[in-house]
C-alpha cells in the first residue's frame, strides 16, 4: 500500500469556482470581480479558455503541404495561444491573491456549451463570466456565450456585465 504526503498529490478540498477566460477585456473583468467580490482561498480556480476550431478550405494549402498539415499548424497555434494566455492570467492571479488555479484549453464548436460541459465534468459550484454586452437583438439573431450558460448551466452563473458608460 502506497502513501502519499505529496501537495501535488492530495486533492484540493476547496469550492472549485469556474472562470470562462479570453483574451478579451470582458473575462479579465470578470476574474477581477471575482477576486474582489466572491473569493475564499480556500477555492480552485479553474480557467476554461475555449477556441472555436480552425477552419481550413479543402485544398488548402501551399505547393506540398496537405490540408491535414495545414490543420495542425493552426490548431498549434491556437494551443500557443491558450499558453501565453495562461501565463498572462497566472501573473494576474498572483497579483490579485488567488493562489490554487487550473487552466482548461478546449478547442470546441459552441463556446456555450463547452463551458457548461467543463463545468459538469468538474462539478464547479460555480460560474463566472464577462459579458460583453451585447444589445437584446443582437443577442436573439446571434446568441450570447454568457447568455447560453445562464440558460443551460444546473449550478449558479455569475455573469459580470460591462459599466455603464461602456460602448
Amino acid at each position: 500500500m502506497a502513501t502519499s504526503t505529496s501537495g501535488e498529490q492530495q486533492q484540493h478540498q476547496g469550492r472549485k469556482v469556474l472562470i470562462g477566460i479570453d483574451r478579451s477585456q470582458h473575462s479579465e473583468r470578470g476574474l477581477r470581480f471575482y477576486a474582489e467580490h466572491i473569493k475564499r482561498d480556500t477555492d480552485q480556480v479553474i480557467f476554461a479558455n475555449v477556441s472555436e476550431p480552425p477552419e481550413v478550405a479543402i485544398g488548402f494549402g501551399m505547393a506540398g503541404v496537405a490540408a491535414g498539415e495545414v490543420y495542425a499548424k493552426a490548431v498549434e497555434e491556437k494551443v500557443a495561444e491558450a499558453k501565453q494566455l495562461a501565463g498572462h492570467v497566472r501573473e494576474l492571479c498572483q497579483s490579485l491573491g488567488i493562489a490554487h488555479i487550473r487552466f482548461l484549453e478546449r478547442i470546441a464548436h459552441g463556446t456555450g456549451q463547452a463551458i457548461v460541459q467543463i463545468a459538469d465534468e468538474e462539478d464547479v459550484a460555480l460560474i463566472v463570466m464577462g459579458s460583453r454586452g451585447i444589445g437584446k437583438l443582437r443577442r436573439a439573431f446571434l446568441g450570447s456565450v454568457s447568455d447560453y450558460v445562464l440558460h443551460h448551466a444546473h449550478r449558479p452563473v455569475t455573469i459580470v456585465p460591462p459599466p455603464e458608460d461602456e460602448d
